[in-house]
């Protein structure tokens, strides 16, 4: 690779590094120094290697004309979102976007920035990146690219809880499948988006069909990141439908290759959903211990998107221990954290929780008034599935209090809400990478 004269070595000088602490046995001693001198150009492998050790970001050893075509750069950006380096990402793609114009190279960057920020949980930048990339390949033709792309949207659509998500992943697949031959990889990557939106609509045997469907596409999924992803959400689909020893085979699976990352905020979704199952297995106690660990996770990590997620699992537990008060802040704290992400069907389900723990300390009126504020943000969010539970759960309060009239007008709208389904009454928080 062509790059900056001198630049190596002021870098090292910079750093304070010898030769040999910047080589450390990767590669010889000399070979830095012919880097350095100009007797010899580096690799990329090299290149990464020297701008690790001396934390310098490629863009510095660039010379004038890679600076300016962005490859180098580009792959740099691919790099840092394969081994899951985000904010490092988004931050070189920023840098990428501010110096460099080509159309093309832009849309690149923009695509990588949208995978780095929606797995940050930053599903609103992330989203305005992707449709940004999008329109360009979109005028270029590249099919695949657009597909790809389809899918973030779709990804990020989906955190943000907008029922758009549905209709963006069908046409990312249908666009994917249109191509001769199908590529597979992304074909696989798609219907694990599938899957998640199908989980956040608790279409749970859907979920299910698409996830497998994701593995039986076989080695498209060599990425462990993503493979890691599908477990963790065939888990949770798997236990709420009720099928506990799946959901726990997977969840373990899962677990373990987050460890294996080092993903921390995959492992705290993941510790949330394990604290839901081993809730429902009956141990309060673990089921706490798990909830906690990852809320002070994701607290440590400053992500906002989905934490009402975990600390409505924390009302909910504290509800079930008859702790009225911690319940109450938790679901309280959901709220506003749901409110100012603009997370509405979230803003729901913390009213219904708020509304709950109203009823287990005999305050009726509030009770009342929490369920027409989560009806109120259902209808807003088109969340038919929310609604349904809400009626269903409002339904049962009523009844407890002798309201038979009101409860059965409450069951009646849960079912009309779910058409010819049952209306489920189950309770389930999910938040997907």
């Amino acid at each position: 690779m062509e790059i900056r004269p001198g630049s190596v070595k002021q870098a090292r000088l910079e750093a304070g590094l010898s030769l040999g602490q910047v080589a450390q046995g990767d590669i010889s001693r000399t070979a830095i120094y012919f880097v350095e001198t100009g007797k010899s150009k580096p690799s990329m492998e090299t290149l990464q290697l020297i701008a690790t050790r001396t934390s310098k970001p490629m863009e510095f050893f660039l010379g004038e004309d890679e600076g300016i075509n962005g490859v180098a750069a580009l792959a740099e950006i691919e790099r840092l979102v394969a081994v899951g380096d985000n904010a490092r990402a988004v931050t070189a793609a920023e840098a990428l976007l501010a110096r460099n114009k080509e159309a093309k190279t832009a849309a690149q960057a923009r695509f990588f920035m949208a995978n780095a920020l929606v797995r940050m949980g930053q599903p609103g930048r992330g989203r305005g990146a992707a449709s940004a990339a999008r329109a360009f390949f979109e005028q270029a033709g590249d099919g695949l690219m657009v597909a790809e792309c389809l899918g973030w949207e779709a990804g990020a659509a989906q955190l943000m809880q907008d029922p758009a998500a549905l209709g963006l992943i069908e046409d990312a697949l249908a666009r994917c499948r249109s191509i001769n031959p199908v590529p597979v990889v992304t074909e696989a990557r798609l219907l694990a988006i599938l899957g998640h939106v199908r989980v956040s609509r608790h279409e749970y045997a859907k979920a299910i069909q698409a996830y497998e469907q994701a593995i039986s596409v076989g080695a498209a999924f060599a990425d462990l990141r993503r493979l890691s992803y599908v477990y963790g959400a065939l888990s949770l689909a798997y236990q709420e439908s009720g099928r506990y020893a799946q959901a726990a085979h997977y969840s373990r699976r899962a677990m373990a290759l987050y460890e294996t990352l080092r993903d921390r905020l995959n492992i705290a979704w993941a510790e949330n959903n394990l604290a839901l199952l081993v809730f429902k297995q009956g141990d309060l106690a673990g089921a706490l211990r798990h909830a906690q660990s990852a809320l002070g996770t994701i607290e440590e990590l400053g992500v906002e998107a989905g934490r009402a997620h975990v600390l409505m699992t924390m009302a909910e537990l504290e509800l079930a221990r008859s702790d009225h008060a911690a319940a109450t802040a938790y679901a309280t704290a959901a709220l506003e954290i749901a409110e100012r992400t603009g997370e509405t069907t979230n803003m729901g389900e913390a009213h219904v929780w708020l509304g709950r723990i109203a009823a287990a300390q005999g305050d009726e009126a509030a009770v009342d008034a929490e369920f027409a504020a989560a009806f109120e943000r259902f209808e807003v969010g088109q969340a038919t599935e929310w609604q349904t539970r809400a009626h269903a759960s409002y339904a049962e309060l009523l009844e407890a209090r002798g309201d038979l009239r009101t409860a059965n007008r409450h069951l009646r709208l849960a079912i009309a809400a779910a058409g010819v389904r049952e209306a489920p009454v189950q309770d389930v928080r999910i938040a997907m990478a």
